[in-house]
């Protein structure tokens, strides 16, 4: 047994799931001698659905607790320490001295195996003992933690765990909290089915006041009159859905935006947040001619990662134009839409299929152009693109700037930092463009995503709103090259019929709480920016965030990013 796994004596052997997790714990970076940083905490919201289902529940077993050495602690979906009921006084600034303080976060990458932690991530039940803690701080205690599942959409509300001194474990702690817990479930069933009912009376007053289109969302619930049915398809309700999640996670109570419908053009959104969901009104004034149903609408146009007629206007100066984005976000295709028809540049370079070559274009393979490439180009060649300019040698850059006193520059590059003759290469483009990233634009992923699927198989299958809807969920690191390989997944797999989230590759099906607002979208970015350039080295991305090992943990488990 490796050493850094604990031990048991000859009676009591490591349990397979204790070492499982110790290999978790380990391959993260984490050290037993780590202590969990009682202020790395974020605010709780009392009123969260898990919290108003628990709070009675708690206060019954924490009645029956009172004067025990036994310590409640409720987690949330995101292994976020929401509330703590302490069976005495002094217990309480034991356990803030180790970390177990309201609003910590509690994952195996921060705070090693524990009953909280473990939990969390198998799903599972599991007791953990003394020495079967990771951190040496915790290994006084003896812990068990059941997961709690919610009712209404079967997945993962938390974990209720209750703590003690080992000595004083026993084993019917465990058929002790699981009745805490199925109460708790019971009571998450009942608040769904008040938030449907209070949702159900906004749609209903709403109807009554007003007939234009309204759409009611809530939890596992959708709600549509006539109107909103006659324009709305699949990608619009999963789109809408989307939105809705960002709004109930916003400060703001309203919110009023255009978004395109997938049944053709702009419409004007108004929506509200209201205590069982969002309701949602499409602008009479917008809405378009109905599409009859059973018959999917024109295919929208492809992700368009900048204005057509900004970059046709470049293209007509004749303007040098720096194009920068993330692998996948169309940065060929918007440098050569800048530059116009191109052919390849002494071979190195393959030309557009859907483009004739032409005289006045030429296109290099930066990673592969040498000094040849440059000396042999065309001298009827005006604008010169140069795909991945970030990789060009430094020999290849200086030759590439003085051919930019007299002709016309389309570099595309990463989002990396430019640096030595690249940069000054760069330095010749005036004209700087940041292509978006699809995760920047949730709301348009289940509109693209539809027009990929109906376009690969000639209109023979669609994606559910389901499917849609996990798919706006993703990160995608990969942008529309990813989203487009996921659609040919489906197509090479299927041949008619409905696209289901069980279709979708593995990978591409869990569903993950999309991010609120720019802020967070930045941070997310600026943390999956730091681990790449350290190519996947924790230490070293918290040193180049200037935040704490612990804080890019909790980053991590909150964007759900794959370290």
């Amino acid at each position: 047994m490796p050493s850094s796994l604990p031990r048991g004596n000859a009676d009591a052997p490591v349990r397979p799931e204790i070492a499982s997790s110790w290999q978790r714990v380990r391959e993260s970076g984490l050290a037993p001698q780590a202590l969990v940083d009682p202020d790395d905490a974020a605010p709780v919201d009392p009123g969260s659905r898990l919290r108003r289902a628990a709070d009675p529940v708690l206060a019954e077993l924490a009645g029956a607790l009172e004067g025990s050495p036994f310590t409640l602690v409720l987690a949330d979906h995101e292994a976020r320490l929401v509330d703590l009921r302490f069976g005495t006084a002094a217990a309480r600034p034991v356990f803030e001295r180790l970390g177990v303080v309201l609003g910590r976060t509690f994952t195996e990458a921060e705070t090693g195996t524990n009953s909280i932690a473990t939990a969390f991530e198998t799903r599972r039940p599991i007791s953990v003992r003394g020495a079967e803690h990771y951190l040496e701080s915790f290994r006084d205690f003896a812990c068990h933690g059941l997961p709690i599942v919610d009712p209404a959409t079967r997945r993962a509300a938390g974990v209720l765990d209750i703590t003690c001194l080992e000595e004083d474990s026993s084993p019917l702690l465990g058929p002790y909290l699981l009745r805490g817990v199925r109460d708790i479930e019971t009571r998450l069933l009942g608040d769904t089915r008040r938030a449907h009912r209070v949702l159900l009376d906004a749609f209903d007053a709403a109807a009554a006041a007003e007939a234009g289109a309204l759409v009611a969302l809530g939890p596992d619930l959708v709600l549509t009159n006539d109107a909103a049915a006659d324009v709305l398809q699949p990608a619009d309700h999963a789109a809408l859905q989307t939105l809705a999640g960002e709004l109930v996670r916003a400060t703001e109570s309203t919110w009023r935006c255009v978004v395109d419908l997938q049944s053709g053009g702009p419409v004007g959104l108004e929506a509200t947040r209201v205590d069982g969901g969002v309701l949602m009104r499409l602008s009479p004034a917008w809405r378009r001619a109905p599409v009859p149903r059973g018959r999917l609408a024109a295919a929208p146009a492809e992700w368009q990662a900048w204005p057509p007629e900004e970059l046709e206007r470049y293209r007509t100066q004749g303007t040098s134009v720096l194009v920068r984005g993330e692998s996948g976000t169309g940065r060929r295709t918007v440098a050569r839409a800048i530059a116009g028809p191109a052919r390849t540049g002494a071979g190195r370079a393959e030309p557009d299929r859907e483009e004739q070559p032409g005289p006045a274009t030429v296109e290099i393979d930066g990673p592969t152009a040498d000094r040849d490439t440059i000396a042999t180009l065309p001298a009827a060649a005006t604008t010169i693109v140069v795909t991945d300019a970030d990789m060009l040698a430094d020999p290849v850059a200086v030759a590439l700037e003085r051919l930019a006193r007299e002709r016309r520059l389309v570099l595309t590059v990463s989002e990396c930092a430019l640096t030595g003759r690249v940069a000054a290469l760069a330095a010749r483009c005036p004209v700087h463009l940041d292509l978006p990233t699809l995760r920047a634009r949730r709301d348009r992923i289940p509109g693209v995503a539809a027009g990929l699927l109906h376009r690969r198989s000639g209109g023979a299958l669609r994606f559910t709103p389901g499917a849609l809807r996990a798919l706006a969920a993703l990160d995608w690191p990969g942008n529309l090259a990813e989203l487009t390989a996921v659609v040919e997944h489906v197509v090479e797999r299927r041949q008619v019929g409905d696209v289901t989230e069980a279709d979708l590759p593995t990978g591409h099906r869990e569903r993950r709480a999309p991010l609120s607002g720019a802020l967070p979208q930045a941070e997310c970015d600026a943390v999956v920016d730091a681990l790449r350039t350290c190519s996947g080295n924790k230490v070293h991305a918290a040193k180049m965030l200037g935040i704490s090992r612990t804080t890019l943990y909790r980053y991590i488990r909150q964007f759900r990013i794959d370290a």
